[in-house]
């Protein structure tokens, strides 16, 4: 999952944002871009490779990893030259747990959000007693980062709604907020889904040996 991945889902002006604003939109993009990320990645098998692999135990007092104590079972695809591990259907429990995770993740998303608009609050302060910034730019400034913010927590809300609905099976709305963004999700599930990733290209196919002539 990268940046060009999201690109309909990143804030854009038609005018050019001043360099505070535009500043802080840097910022508040690379943290809506490893957020969706977060979440592209939460239950599947790149975690449980992960999980496997970093996890550990405690046995006879001493720390082991899980992966050496457990068994995985594979399919063999001959004809494809590639090996299948499916996953266990995750239990009531855990996909509660899942989406638990997904609402702390969202809540987290928007604290850091409003967390470096206070840094860039303070920036802008400095740059008033220093006259860098008059209170024109300021005002303007101000109300440039509020779109930014607001524009990334919708779409942050959008896409755990999406991704809660892809572990529970179902989605609720239990707000009236929830409720009008819920018929607008499907983009930003098929992203999450990976349908919006670009296949790898086949290998190029080595030309026949044309026969020599003389």
């Amino acid at each position: 999952m990268e940046e060009r991945h999201l690109s309909d889902f990143l804030y854009s002006s038609t005018d050019e944002l001043k360099s505070y604003s535009d500043s802080f939109e840097s910022r508040a993009r690379d943290r809506f871009v490893a957020y969706v990320k977060e979440l592209y990645e939460l239950g599947s098998s790149d975690e449980y490779r992960t999980m496997f692999h970093s996890d550990k135990i405690v046995i006879g007092k001493r720390n082991r990893r899980l992966l050496d104590y457990i068994e995985v079972t594979a399919n063999y695809d001959q004809a494809n030259s590639r090996v299948t591990v499916p996953l266990p259907p995750l239990t009531m429990n855990q996909m509660l747990e899942l989406s638990n995770a997904i609402i702390a993740k969202e809540k987290q998303i928007e604290k850091n959000m409003f967390a470096v608009k206070a840094q860039t609050g303070q920036q802008i302060r400095k740059g008033l007693e220093n006259e860098y910034i008059d209170q024109i730019d300021a005002a303007k400034v101000s109300r440039e980062i509020d779109q930014i913010v607001a524009h990334y927590t919708h779409n942050a809300k959008m896409f755990s709604i999406a991704k809660r609905e892809m572990v529970m099976g179902s989605f609720k709305p239990k707000t009236p907020e929830e409720e009008e963004m819920y018929p607008t999700i499907g983009p930003a599930r098929d992203v999450l889904l990976g349908k919006t990733m670009e296949p790898k290209p086949l290998p190029a196919e080595e030309p026949d040996d044309e026969p020599m002539v003389e």
